[in-house]
């Protein structure tokens, strides 16, 4: 696409220097995510900062763990940035302790300065005891862990969803509904030949119905046996009944959500909280509210958030500074209080390694993600020095070799 490449790559380059080899490919790239990684350092600097983890499997069934680094740059900035995906033999809380110190002591990121940590509610993340948050508390006191919110959300949402039949129902089927068009291959490409067809015009009647719906009726007249063609009549039945429609399209006032919203924040009340001191270290830090121009600023408040939850990071005599409260500032702004980026970040493995890239290494899917997500750094970097570092790689020295002792 490029003229001035066009005139120098593939066949008009040199057979030892054509650089279209995987392996060269994987070392420019790895060059340009270590690069993000080394700005990404260096807008931490010596800030405090809070660590976001999460594990989840992948499409080759492996487990892996995301890690984020939130903190507050120099501008006063909240900063969320994926910083490195590893894969795990297991997930006990020293494996994670371990590869997470791995990963945060390759690239110079001292543990002490870490001020807090987000999980989910899994045992083996905010166990008390023997948990990943337990460990951290061990080498730094001030490590405090914050539960996931938007983990804790859902957690709310099922719990009190269940207690409210038809909405419990509506979900349920809805479940039904994708597992049974996303478990067969066939399904899908039918579906997807359904989509072309409505897209060429409004059917017969003059409405457009459905994909599920057509896919589904097809299969009851068409299914391979009975038993599969009578749990297809079944699901579509469902999902044309008043009840499942009147579900989905209903105005949330009309159908009791008010008491739903109450039910949910006294689940939240009685079910949220982990570590005692989570409490008061919530309370004490609305102080720094903006809201209302810091309406709930509280100067009592602040110093005793100080004092309690972060004594090593101030003197006395500093209390009485104004100093005192833009460190505290930054200090609160590290906690993960409500974020989903582990979430994001899975999402977009999702995208990098899919069904037809199953055995992508870790490395390259690390530096795949890291260029997709951080963008803004990756964008920055410029060809220039990514030549010049290119040059005096092992990878590319290596690389040579091969090529002029290799007969053409």
């Amino acid at each position: 696409m490029n003229i001035e490449v066009e005139k120098v790559v593939l066949d008009k380059a040199p057979q030892n220097a054509q650089y279209i080899a995987h392996d060269i490919q994987k070392q420019i790239l790895h060059i340009f995510a270590n690069k993000v990684r080394k700005a990404i350092c260096k807008e931490l600097g010596k800030n405090k900062f809070c660590i976001l983890v999460d594990e989840s499997l992948d499409e080759s069934d492996k487990e892996q763990m995301a890690i984020i680094i939130r903190f507050v740059d120099c501008d006063g900035f909240i900063r969320e940035r994926f910083f490195d995906i590893v894969s795990l033999v297991d997930t006990n809380a020293l494996t994670l302790k371990k590869e997470i110190c791995k990963v945060l002591g390759n690239n110079d990121i001292l543990v002490e300065n870490m001020r807090g940590q987000g999980y989910d509610g899994a045992s083996n993340m905010r166990g008390s005891w023997n948990g990943l948050q337990a460990l951290f508390l061990q080498d730094c006191p001030y490590t405090y862990y914050v539960h996931c919110f938007v983990h804790r959300l859902q957690l709310a949402l099922n719990g009190v969803a269940k207690d409210v039949k038809v909405l419990w129902r509506l979900f349920l089927m809805l479940t039904n509904i994708v597992n049974f068009v996303s478990a067969s291959a066939k399904h899908r490409s039918e579906l997807n030949l359904i989509r072309k067809v409505e897209l060429n015009g409004l059917l017969d009647s003059g409405e457009l119905e459905t994909e599920t719906k057509l896919l589904l009726q097809e299969i009851i007249d068409h299914g391979p046996n009975q038993q599969f063609r009578g749990d297809v009549e079944s699901n579509y039945i469902a999902m044309m009944s008043f009840e499942f429609v009147f579900s989905l399209l209903q105005d949330m006032r009309v159908h009791g959500w008010d008491d739903l919203f109450c039910s949910l924040v006294s689940f939240c009340e009685l079910h949220g909280v982990d570590v005692p001191d989570m409490v008061e270290l919530l309370i004490l830090s609305s102080a720094l509210d903006p809201r209302n121009s810091f309406k709930s600023f509280n100067i009592e408040h602040i110093c005793k958030l100080a004092e309690k939850f972060y004594p090593a990071d101030f003197l006395p005599n500093e209390l009485k500074d104004l100093e005192i409260e833009l460190r505290l500032i930054r200090l609160v702004l590290t906690l993960p209080v409500s974020t989903a980026t582990t979430e994001l970040a899975f999402s977009c493995r999702r995208i990098i390694k899919n069904r037809l890239r199953s055995t992508m290494a870790d490395e390259f899917l690390a530096d795949c993600m890291t260029l997709h997500i951080e963008r803004e750094f990756a964008n920055s970097i410029t060809n220039a020095s990514i030549i010049e570092e290119f040059k005096t790689s092992k990878s590319r020295r290596m690389y040579l070799r091969v090529r002029l002792i290799t007969p053409s």
